[in-house]
C-alpha cells in the first residue's frame, strides 16, 4: 500500500509564530559566540582556549581545543592573556574604598588608608586585606568621594543590554563589539547626577554614532527621547538635549581627532548635572566643556553665610545609556561607567621642577611642603611650621613625580589587572587551583583568588608585533575552530 503525506495549507497563526521564533533562535545562535579566553604571544599570534597554569620554571600552560594536552609556552614569548569573565569584588558592607593609590612602578589600586608616616604606608584592600609598603614607593594618593563606584565594565557579553529590533546587528569577539549599520544597544545603569563614561571606539570606515546619556529610551533609539545625545562623526562632535515632546536643543559642536582606519579613539564623558556641566575628552585631552542652560548653577556662598544644604540633582527623565551606530563596522571596547565626585581630574605633575609634596584641597587650593604623616583623619604638613589639615578637605596628595617605565624589571614579572581595574606587578608568578600567587615589589608575597583577574600582561616593557593573518583552511574557513 502506498501512503501519501498530507500537507495542510495555510498554516495556523500559532504554527507560523512557532516557526518564526525557531528561525530567529537559530539565527541568534549563529551570532552569539561563546565568550572564551585569549592568549596572545609577542609575535602577534593568538590562541583561544583556557589557562591551565603558570609556573616560574615551566612557563604558561594553555589548553587549546585542537590539542589533547595543554600546550607549554616560555613566559619570555608571552604578551597577554585576556579572560572572558572575571568575578566582581566581593561585597563590602563595612565601608566603600576611599582612596586610589598609585606607586612608582605603575601599580594602581583602591582601598582604605590606615596610616602613613616617614617610613611606611598601611592600607586595607578588598583582595588581600591589610598591606604595608615603603612610603618611598608611593607616588600619589587620591581621596575618593563617598559613593564612588564602578557601575559597569565590559563588554563580556550582551546580557543586560537591550539590542532593539535587530539583535544580530552586534557581534562580540574577544571583548570587542562590532556593529552593523543602525545597531542599537541600551541599558538603564541608574546613572547618578555625576558620572564618567569611557570607551574605545574605532573601525575601518568613518565613525558616525550616537551616545545617549540620562536617556529614557533604553529599548530602541529615539531621536525624540529625553536626555543628552552626543553625535560623534568624522572629526566632529555635536551635543543635543532631548526635551521629549518639545524637540531637541542644540548645545554646541566641537572638533575631535579623526579616527584613522585600524586605530582607536579613547572617548570619555564627564557629567556633573549638579553644575549643569558636560565635558568631552578624547585620548585624555579635554576637547570641549558645555553648560546646559536649563540647569542653574549654584550661587557662590557669602563668606559668613551659614552652610547651605547640599545641591539637589535636577530632574532628568531617565538614567540610562545607549549606543546607536549609523555606519557599518564601528567597534567598541573597554566600556566603563562609574560614579564621579565632580572634582577636577588632574594629571600628576611632570618630573621637571618637582620639589616637596603637593596637597590639593577640595576648594581648588594647593599647598606644598613635606607630608609628615596621615592618620586619625588628619594630614600633617610641614611648611614654615607644622599644620594639620582634615582629610575631608583633601582630594589629592602627590608624594613623588611620575617616572618613566622601568626597563630593568625582574625577569618573568607580569602585571595582573583585576576586575575592579586595579593593576599589580607580580614576580615569580604561579597560577594553580584558582589561586594567583607571586611577589609584589612593595608588599612582598601576595596570593589572591584567580577568578578576580581580568587580564595578565607578560613582559610589560615589550610590545607585540603586528598580529599574523588568520591561517585559513579549505574554502576560506579558519583551520582551527574556537
Amino acid at each position: 500500500m502506498i501512503k501519501f503525506s498530507v500537507f495542510r495549507f495555510p498554516l495556523s497563526v500559532q504554527e507560523l509564530v512557532i516557526g518564526l521564533v525557531s528561525c530567529l533562535a537559530a539565527t541568534l545562535s549563529a551570532f552569539a559566540q561563546p565568550a572564551v579566553d585569549v592568549f596572545q604571544l609577542l609575535d602577534g599570534s593568538q590562541l583561544h582556549g583556557s589557562l591551565a597554569g603558570i609556573d616560574p620554571q615551566k612557563g604558561v600552560r594553555w589548553q587549546h581545543a585542537a590539542s589533547a594536552t595543554p600546550l607549554e609556552f616560555l613566559t619570555r614569548n608571552a604578551h597577554l592573556i585576556r579572560f572572558a569573565q572575571a568575578a566582581p569584588p566581593p561585597a563590602q558592607p563595612s565601608a566603600n574604598q576611599t582612596c586610589r593609590f598609585r606607586f612608582l612602578n605603575g601599580d594602581e589600586l583602591t582601598g582604605n588608608l590606615i596610616s602613613l608616616d616617614a617610613q611606611q604606608i598601611e592600607l586595607e584592600t578588598w583582595f588581600a586585606g591589610k598591606l604595608r609598603a615603603p612610603r618611598a614607593s608611593v607616588q600619589s594618593i587620591a581621596f575618593l568621594a563617598r559613593g564612588f563606584a564602578t557601575l559597569y565594565e565590559g563588554p563580556n557579553d550582551l546580557s543586560g543590554w537591550a539590542t532593539g529590533p535587530t539583535p544580530t546587528a552586534w557581534q562580540l569577539r574577544d571583548g570587542v563589539l562590532t556593529a552593523s549599520a543602525n545597531a542599537f544597544m541600551g541599558r538603564d545603569l541608574k546613572l547618578p547626577p555625576q558620572s564618567r563614561v569611557e570607551f574605545d571606539v574605532g573601525g575601518n570606515g568613518a565613525l558616525n554614532f550616537y551616545l545617549s546619556l540620562y536617556t529614557d529610551a533604553v529599548e530602541r533609539f529615539n531621536f525624540a527621547s529625553s536626555g543628552y545625545q552626543f553625535n560623534l562623526g568624522l572629526g566632529y562632535a555635536n551635543l543635543m538635549r532631548g526635551q521629549g515632546n518639545f524637540g531637541m536643543q542644540h548645545l554646541g559642536q566641537t572638533q575631535i581627532p579623526v579616527a584613522l582606519p585600524g586605530k582607536k579613539l579613547h572617548v570619555e564623558v564627564r557629567t556633573d548635572l549638579l553644575a549643569g556641566s558636560l565635558m568631552l575628552l578624547v585620548d585624555g585631552n579635554v576637547v570641549q566643556q558645555w553648560h546646559d542652560p536649563a540647569i542653574q548653577r549654584p550661587l557662590a556662598a557669602e563668606p559668613n553665610a551659614p552652610p547651605a544644604a547640599a545641591p539637589r540633582a535636577p530632574a532628568v527623565p531617565g538614567s540610562g545609556l545607549s549606543f546607536f551606530t549609523l555606519n557599518n563596522g564601528i567597534q567598541f571596547s573597554g566600556i566603563k561607567v562609574s560614579a564621579w565626585d565632580g572634582r577636577p581630574i588632574e594629571p600628576d605633575p611632570i618630573a621637571t621642577n618637582f620639589s616637596g609634596h603637593l596637597v590639593r584641597l577640595a576648594n581648588q587650593d594647593r599647598a606644598t611642603g613635606q607630608v609628615e604623616s596621615i592618620r586619625d583623619g588628619k594630614l600633617t604638613l610641614l611648611v614654615a611650621g607644622k599644620i594639620e589639615i582634615p582629610l575631608t578637605r583633601v582630594t589629592h596628595v602627590i608624594l613623588a613625580a611620575p617616572q618613566p617605565a622601568a626597563t630593568n624589571r625582574p625577569a618573568g614579572e607580569l602585571h595582573a589587572r583585576l576586575s575592579s581595574g586595579e593593576v599589580l606587578a607580580l614576580a615569580q608568578p604561579r597560577w594553580a587551583n584558582q589561586t594567583l600567587a607571586g611577589v609584589n615589589p612593595h608588599f612582598g608575597p601576595l596570593q589572591l583568588d584567580s577568578r578576580w583577574v581580568r587580564q595578565l600582561r607578560f613582559n610589560p616593557s615589550r610590545e607585540p608585533a603586528t598580529p599574523d593573518l588568520p591561517f585559513l583552511g579549505a574554502e576560506g574557513q579558519p583551520l582551527f575552530e574556537r
